[in-house]
C-alpha cells in the first residue's frame, strides 16, 4: 500500500528546486568572471539562494526518515537507497563527463577520465548532493538501529553539526556527513516533535522573525567584504544561518501550498525534483557557454535565458523521458526493480 503524499512537502521540493536552478544560473555567471561590473550583485544573489536551498532539501528528505529496525532490515534499506540514489548518480556522472569532453576548452574545470573513475570518493559537480545523501542514509540508518528516539538522534546530529562548524575534518565525506546529517535529522525531528504544527499555527511571527534574522545576517555578511558564498564544506560560524532557512521553509511552505494554482504547479514539479536537479545543471552551463560564444554579454539576457532554458528545458526532457518505457530507469530505477528487491 502506497503512503499518502504530503502535498506541502512536494510543493517544498518543487519550489526549492526552482531556487536551485536560479542559484546555479547566478553562480555560473559569477564564476565565469565575464561580468565584473556585476560581480558584487551576483555574489549577493548567489548567497541568498545558497543559504536556503540545499539545507532545506536535506531537511525535506529527512522528513520521511524512519529508524531501521535491525541489521537484517538494514540490508534491504541499504540496497534500496543504493539503487534509488546510485543509478541516477552514475548516470549524471557519465553524462557530465561526456558533455564536458565535448565542450573541450569552453568548459571550466572539466572532469577527466580519472575524475570519472573516482566518483566513488569524489562526486562530480551537483551530483555531490546525491552522494552525500546516500552516505547520510547509511550512517543515520546504522545509528538508528540502536538509537530510536528522535530527540536523541537530533542531539547526536546537533553535536556532529557543531563539530563540523568549529572543528572541521579534512576528509571530504566525513565533514559532509557531519555537517549535512543535522539538516536531514532536523526535518525528521520537526515532524516527530510536532513542531511543524506549531510553526504552522504561529506562522506570521515566525516568518517575520526568520526573515528578519536572515536580512540581518546578509547585511552583516555583505559588510565583511566576502569573496565567495558560505562554504558548503567548512562554513564555520556562518553555517548557523542555514537552520534559520529550514525553519522559514517549514513555516511558509504549508501556507504557500494553499494558493491553488501556485501550490498545485510546484507540487507536481516536486514529485520530479531529483530529475530537474540533475538535468538543469548541464542545460544552464551549455546556455551560458553558447551565449558567451555568440558574444552576448548582457547579464539580463543570460539570467532570463539561463533560467527559462534550465527550467523548461528540464521539464521538456522529463516529459520526453516519461513517454518512452524504461528510458526513465536512470531516474526512477525502483519503478522497475521494486518487485525484485522486496
Amino acid at each position: 500500500m502506497k503512503s499518502k503524499r504530503i502535498e506541502w512537502i512536494d510543493f517544498g521540493k518543487g519550489f526549492t528546486i526552482l531556487m536551485v536552478v536560479l542559484g546555479h544560473v547566478v553562480l555560473g555567471l559569477f564564476e565565469s568572471r565575464k561580468f565584473e561590473n556585476s560581480n558584487t550583485v551576483l555574489l549577493f544573489l548567489t548567497q541568498v539562494f545558497y543559504l536556503f536551498h540545499i539545507p532545506v532539501f536535506y531537511a525535506l528528505s529527512g522528513f520521511f526518515f524512519k529508524p531501521v529496525v535491525d541489521l537484517k532490515k538494514f540490508w534491504n534499506y541499504f540496497k534500496q537507497k543504493t539503487i534509488i540514489l546510485g543509478v541516477p548518480y552514475l548516470f549524471y556522472s557519465v553524462l557530465q563527463f561526456i558533455l564536458q569532453t565535448i565542450g573541450g576548452e569552453s568548459v571550466r574545470n572539466a572532469a577527466s577520465l580519472a575524475d570519472l573513475l573516482q566518483i566513488y570518493k569524489t562526486p562530480l559537480s551537483v551530483s555531490w548532493y546525491l552522494y552525500v545523501l546516500w552516505w547520510i542514509y547509511l550512517v543515520v540508518g546504522l545509528i538508528s538501529i540502536r538509537v530510536k528516539s528522535y530527540n536523541q538522534l537530533f542531539l547526536i546530529s546537533l553535536f556532529a553539526y557543531i563539530l563540523s562548524l568549529f572543528f572541521p575534518v579534512n576528509i571530504y565525506i566525513i565533514q559532509k556527513v557531519l555537517l549535512w546529517s543535522f539538516f536531514f535529522i532536523f526535518g525528521y525531528w520537526l515532524k516527530k516533535s510536532g513542531l511543524t504544527m506549531f510553526l504552522l499555527e504561529q506562522w506570521k511571527w515566525i516568518t517575520s522573525l526568520s526573515i528578519g534574522v536572515i536580512i540581518m545576517f546578509l547585511i552583516f555578511w555583505q559588510q565583511s567584504s566576502p569573496s565567495f558564498y558560505i562554504s558548503y564544506d567548512t562554513p564555520g560560524l556562518w553555517g548557523l544561518i542555514f537552520s534559520v532557512s529550514v525553519v522559514l521553509a517549514f513555516t511558509c511552505y504549508p501556507i504557500l501550498n494553499n494558493f491553488k494554482r501556485f501550490g498545485t504547479y510546484f507540487s507536481k514539479i516536486g514529485r520530479n525534483s531529483l530529475v530537474i536537479y540533475l538535468l538543469h545543471a548541464p542545460i544552464v552551463s551549455i546556455t551560458r557557454i553558447i551565449l558567451l560564444k555568440l558574444n552576448i554579454s548582457n547579464i539580463y539576457v543570460h539570467l532570463i535565458l539561463g533560467l527559462l532554458l534550465g527550467w523548461y528545458g528540464s521539464l521538456f526532457i522529463l516529459y520526453l523521458i516519461k513517454k518512452v518505457s524504461y528510458v526513465d530507469f536512470v531516474f526512477y530505477p525502483m519503478k522497475y526493480l521494486k518487485k525484485k528487491t522486496e
